[in-house]
């Protein structure tokens, strides 16, 4: 792997303490910033953080290709290749959706996907090898804050290169053996890098995710931040260290252990972690009731009371919708409209006589003649109450998620406590379960049924089918083998 790691430089920069509320989270593209400059004070420390959270959210990365775009086209989440439009994104979906992988369409959107992650990992890199070394004395809140930004650099590195090992190599469940894919990278510059093992990589990261969670525990573990993790602060110092919804805080990495040990198949650990997360459940209100029906009348129709870990992108989210969902909606004939959307036939299968009951479909989906168009991130009034708060979270980490991660690390040998976890996420989402014919042999088609429902547009469904082996539902089943759930690496990565 040579090309990508020759020269990368620290990009979306800005200072930290502008004049308006938001402005620590609005950071804009700068790579003017020569590093003796940016590390010799507290302020550039928190820019270079602030300017990896706001390249996170770009198109080709998480504001899109690894949430509602690419990533859940190729999980055959949506009918994309009949109803996406072909511009705003839609072509390339339209593409990876029948796994055509080097197509021209589709190449220049998973090229830059991929020299944009491995640059994210590169500023994380260069970040947590100057935190490592830097003066407490720098920074407002000395040593904590030292490692609050050491912690959440060393954690990024290892979220982000698993999802470009979830995408670049075979799952564990696929017996890779020692075969190579891509590299680990955890230093700073890095001309070049040789490829490793699927098993290698894995256990760097979690390594990674482990030490991010001991150095983040101080700051997160009281859990005082949790009520107002999505508001904005006030303008002064003190704000780099509140709204920790908008950053990998101590939760989230608790989330990314137990992400990555399922996905290695370490039931046990995965089960561990998660199990911490449960235990401060009561910290992430579930939407239950009249209350979370009320939460998303009000316009929270992200369902926000379980989500501990979102990126901040208050303008894009909501532009990119309006182009990819509903340019086309001055149409009198529905079934012409192009949007991101199920067939009826794909979302009675998926939710069967719950289709009217189950507020993410209810919420999220909205019939348009014989389709359903997905609602999760479409503009709502900020003179709702939840409006503006909805309108600017992109979902990463969210309390069903680590539900299910418990229930199926422990459904073979509890069955009872897994069916306990699922009869959770299904009330909190207006339903009233009976999983009584549940049982062993089929209580994880239950819950990926489910799963299916709740990650739609947030990019987790393809990945989901990747680690069980499961056939991709579309239009049509999609064998979830390697050829078929493997991305080729870019031409100019393709020797060593």
């Amino acid at each position: 792997m040579k090309k990508i790691f020759k020269v990368i430089v620290l990009s979306a920069l800005s200072v930290v303490l502008g004049t308006s509320c938001s402005d620590w989270l609005d950071v804009s593209p700068s790579d003017q910033i020569k590093e003796e400059y940016l590390f010799a004070t507290g302020n550039g420390y928190r820019t270079a953080l602030n300017g990896i959270y706001r390249n996170m959210t770009s198109f080709s990365t998480y504001g899109s290709n690894l949430k509602w775009g690419l990533v859940d086209a190729w999980g055959q989440v949506y009918d994309a290749k009949d109803k996406a439009p072909i511009s705003y994104g839609g072509q390339a979906m339209k593409k990876i959706e029948k796994l055509d992988y080097k197509n021209y369409e589709l190449t220049p959107t998973t090229d830059k996907m991929w020299s944009d992650l491995w640059n994210l990992v590169a500023n994380c890199n260069e970040l947590a090898q100057q935190a490592e070394k830097a003066d407490s004395m720098l920074f407002h809140d000395r040593e904590k804050e030292r490692q609050m930004i050491l912690g959440e650099a060393i954690g990024l590195r290892a979220y982000i290169q698993f999802d470009l090992l979830r995408i670049y190599a075979p799952s564990l469940a696929m017996n890779p053996g020692e075969r190579t894919f891509i590299p680990y990278i955890d230093v700073y510059p890095s001309y070049l890098s040789d490829r490793q093992t699927v098993s290698y990589c894995l256990d760097k990261i979690i390594r990674d995710l482990k030490r991010a969670q001991e150095l983040l525990w101080p700051i997160d573990g009281d859990m005082s931040w949790v009520g107002n993790r999505f508001k904005e602060e006030r303008n002064d110092e003190k704000r780099f260290l509140r709204s920790r919804g908008y950053r990998l805080n101590y939760c989230a990495v608790t989330a990314a252990l137990a992400r990555v040990y399922l996905y290695a198949g370490m039931q046990d650990e995965a089960y561990e972690q998660a199990k911490k997360m449960i235990e401060l459940s009561n910290y992430f209100t579930a939407l239950t009731g009249k209350k979370g029906e009320q939460a998303i009348n009000d316009g929270d129709l992200k369902m926000s009371d379980d989500i501990f870990f979102a990126l901040y992108s208050p303008k894009d989210q909501i532009e990119w919708d309006r182009l990819i969902n509903h340019g086309s909606d001055k149409s009198d004939k529905p079934d012409e409209e192009y949007f991101l959307g199920l067939s009826k036939e794909m979302a009675e299968k998926l939710y069967g006589d719950e289709l009217k009951k189950d507020w993410r479909a209810v919420a999220q989906l909205e019939q348009r003649g014989t389709y359903y168009r997905t609602l999760k991130y479409y503009q709502q009034p900020e003179s709702y109450a939840n409006g503006k708060m909805n309108n600017q979270i992109v979902p990463m980490f969210r309390m069903s998620e680590i539900y299910y991660i418990a229930a199926e690390a422990i459904y073979k040998t509890n069955l009872d406590e897994a069916k306990g976890y699922l009869t959770k996420v299904k009330q909190g989402r207006g339903l009233t379960p009976d999983l009584s014919t549940v049982n062993e042999a089929n209580f994880l088609d239950v819950l990926v049924n489910d799963a299916r429902r709740e990650f739609i547009g947030e990019g987790q469904t393809f990945f989901m089918y990747k680690r069980t082996l499961r056939p991709m539902i579309g239009t049509e089943e999609v064998i979830a083998n390697e050829e078929n759930t493997v991305l080729p690496l870019p031409d100019s990565e393709s020797s060593i």
